[in-house]
């Protein structure tokens, strides 16, 4: 054959040849190892999931697919607008466009205002993911596919021609789908089978969600508790109201009392301990503190100029000063148009306001210099470094805070406050005037509390930070700035701006001796506070006064029916005058510790909302300790409700004493009554609270069931290193091919 001839014949595919060649050559042959190799590296085995399928490259290329074709249809917008079924779907297979400060919080907020039982601690683990959502997706899918849930293209179209417009601006069915199809080349049926697919995975999870039955005689076990309501009258005879009469008790009594509760926490009611005596310590921290207070650096800021109040009066005035005003100032009831208020009617405002932020800037200076010199021997190391350091190390290279206060002293002409706390547990660092309403900004400037971030730290580990709160710190590491929420809230006087660090932690413990003190003080500002006696705990005294309470239960119930005896002869309101004459402590801060006291509609709580209640605080370092207050109160309602007979609305014997234990108390009731919960009431609320409960614990368990670490675990997926080590001979069980890859 002449090879002229043959070239010419055939020299439009020698070209192509030629181009692909050069085309080759110009990328490189890795080019080429890919087009060589391509078929097997999308057969390339990435995971084994329940008896050694294979989850193939391809099958997450599909599945990715899909997921790109649900975010086209924006799918991701419409999980966020379901149930929380649906809203924690979204989140776990679209969060990796990102996840907002605000989401988090309506999901908070909606966990506790419907009463679900999830936790804190379950919506960070949503986020916690140890794969990339394409791989949950393909799991999630392949769930519903075993279990025979299948939504079909017809049903999804329908769903898609309501939910379009709201979600397209208006746009109809065809003009969003064609555009897809016409741009992207996927057709209608694999548009329509891909939204199927979703909503054939939310049907397996409600349907999973929702297997647990609620019987007939649970609903109205929990109407009854829930909707009969007590209302007493009473009066109170707390035995600390006579312990002030009690001796002293020996060292004898003192020692065996503490040694019998030293391992009870204050409050922990139980059989063994009924009164809820406790001396146990809670988790404790020691805080060392740079502060300033906002009064002060009002003294060292310019107020501002006319000008400057003039120049942001005249750049805002339609944005931030107009007003609705009646258009004739004659007629109250003319129409009412936009009018911008004076200069002269917002000047002092304007200027206040400017003011502020002056002052809050120069606060930021002074902190952010505090963290610059105490941070000082830390800034040359990176991420890594700095985590490879032990405690002691990172110690001692943090910096000198009574050196930095004096240098920012100076430096601003500021009296810069620093010091050390004593020990302080959780329940007084929620509760303390100070340190109460303190808190930091984390991501997002979503405001987080002081207390939540100083119990995370990992010698205590005692709360919980999530997603968008922030890191949690270490031990001598800086925290700050440390804000006060009424200075956020625009009233500055008297508060206060910190940067801070936890300087000892102490978990809880019995305390060593009887003898054991320490301090509680807070953050000091008066030179005079330093020696005050208040905030000094003894564990001595607490068991004193609790062992002369206990003393005094006698006296109390003595006096309760004294009291009777007298009231029976008499009225209430005269012998409640002597008795207040008689027996009020001198030093009593109640002018009238016998009082008649109402207690109106007071509903008992079931044991549910407690467990529900412990799931919300769960990651709350106080958690313990309002349980422990919950549980106290919800005694005393059974107690109350328990006194009125099954049959009966009111008590058949009136007035009588009652003894409390927990609140160490005797109650004399006067009047008691319960608004009894007959058929005709409960067949009107059942079905509702059928519907309640079932739609409770679906709803609650749809965390559990999208957790990630969950999904994984029930496919049983396996990276292939650990497949292989568990595989066995290849005769008998040879993995079987996907789903997806067959």
């Amino acid at each position: 054959m002449n090879l002229v001839k043959w070239f010419r014949r055939n020299n439009k595919k020698v070209m192509a040849v030629v181009v692909i060649v050069i085309m080759i050559g110009f990328v490189g042959g890795s080019a080429l190892t890919s087009l060589l190799q391509g078929n097997r590296g999308r057969n390339e085995v990435i995971a084994y999931l329940g008896d050694n399928t294979r989850l193939k490259r391809d099958d997450l290329y599909s599945a990715r697919r899909e997921l790109d074709i649900l975010r086209m249809l924006q799918a991701d917008v419409l999980m966020k607008s379901q149930d929380l079924q649906g809203l924690l779907l979204g989140e776990l297979i679209f969060s990796d466009r990102g996840t907002s400060a605000a989401l988090i919080n309506r999901l908070k907020q909606t966990i506790r205002q419907n009463q679900y039982e999830i936790s804190d601690k379950q919506i960070n683990d949503i986020y916690e993911r140890q794969a990339s959502p394409d791989i949950y997706w393909y799991c999630l899918r392949r769930e519903a596919q075993s279990a025979g849930i299948a939504v079909t293209n017809a049903e999804a179209a329908e769903l898609l021609g309501k939910v379009v417009p709201k979600l397209f601006q208006g746009a109809t069915y065809s003009q969003v789908i064609g555009a897809i199809m016409s741009r992207q080349r996927i057709p209608e049926e694999e548009i329509l089978a891909t939204l199927g697919k979703l909503l054939a995975v939310l049907q397996y999870a409600h349907m999973i969600c929702s297997n647990e039955d609620v019987t007939t005689r649970q609903i109205m076990h929990a109407a009854n508790i829930e909707e009969e309501g007590t209302n007493v009258e009473y009066v109170r005879f707390d035995s600390a109201v006579f312990a002030e009469t009690q001796d002293q008790p020996d060292e004898k009594r003192l020692v065996e009392h503490f040694e019998k509760y030293k391992e009870f926490f204050a409050g922990e009611v139980s059989d063994e301990n009924p009164y809820g005596f406790g001396y146990r310590l809670p988790d404790r921290v020691r805080l060392e503190y740079i502060a300033v207070k906002l009064d002060d650096v009002r003294t060292i800021v310019a107020e501002p100029t006319q000008d400057e109040v003039e120049n942001y009066y005249n750049r805002n005035k339609e944005q931030s000063f107009t007003e609705q005003a009646p258009s004739d100032p004659n007629d109250p009831n003319s129409e009412l148009t936009d009018k911008v208020k004076s200069y002269a009617e917002v000047a002092d405002t304007i200027s206040e306001q400017l003011w502020k932020k002056k002052i809050t800037l120069k606060v930021d200076t002074i902190l952010q210099d505090a963290k610059t010199l105490t941070e000082a021997g830390l800034r040359d190391m990176n991420d890594t470094e700095l985590a490879k350091l032990s405690g002691e190390q990172f110690k001692e290279l943090a910096g000198d805070y009574g050196g930095a206060a004096r240098q920012l002293s100076e430096k601003y002409n500021l009296k810069v406050h620093t010091s050390r706390t004593g020990s302080l547990d959780p329940l007084v660092m929620q509760s303390g005037e100070q340190l109460a309403t303190l808190f930091v900004r984390g991501y997002a400037s979503n405001p987080v509390r002081l207390s939540q971030i100083v119990f995370a730290v990992d010698e205590l580990g005692a709360s919980e930070l999530g997603r968008f709160d922030m890191p949690k710190p270490r031990v001598y590491e800086n925290i700050g700035p440390v804000r006060d929420m009424l200075g956020e809230m625009g009233d500055i006087s008297g508060t206060i701006t910190a940067v801070l660090r936890v300087v000892e932690t102490e978990k809880a413990s019995a305390p060593e001796s009887i003898d054991q003190t320490f301090s509680t003080s807070s953050f000091r500002f008066d030179p005079n506070q330093e020696d005050a006696g208040d905030d000094l705990y003894s564990v001595r005294e607490k068991v004193a006064e609790d062992v002369k309470k206990l003393a005094a239960m006698d006296t109390a119930k003595a006096k309760a029916h004294e009291f009777i005896d007298l009231a029976k002869k008499g009225d209430w309101k005269n012998t409640l005058d002597k008795f207040n004459e008689l027996h009020k402590p001198q030093d009593a801060n109640d002018p009238d510790p016998f009082r008649l006291q109402n207690l109106t509609d007071l509903r008992r709580t079931p044991r549910a909302a407690l467990e529900t209640l412990a799931s919300h605080y769960q990651g709350n370092p106080a958690a313990a300790l309002f349980l422990n207050d919950r549980q106290i109160n919800r005694q005393l309602a059974n107690q109350l409700y328990s006194l009125v007979p099954p049959d009966k609305s009111t008590a058949e014997t009136l007035p009588f004493v009652m003894e409390v234990k927990p609140n160490m108390s005797y109650y004399v009731i006067k009047n008691i009554s319960v608004n009894r919960l007959w058929k005709e009431g409960y067949e009107k609320i059942k079905v509702m609270r059928l519907y309640r409960e079932d739609h409770i614990r679906s709803q609650s368990l749809a965390a559990v069931h999208f957790n990630p670490a969950n999904v994984l675990k029930r496919v049983n997926l396996r990276w292939p290193k650990t497949a292989e080590q568990d595989e066995q001979p290849a005769d008998s069980n040879t993995p079987a091919e996907s789903e997806a890859a067959s």
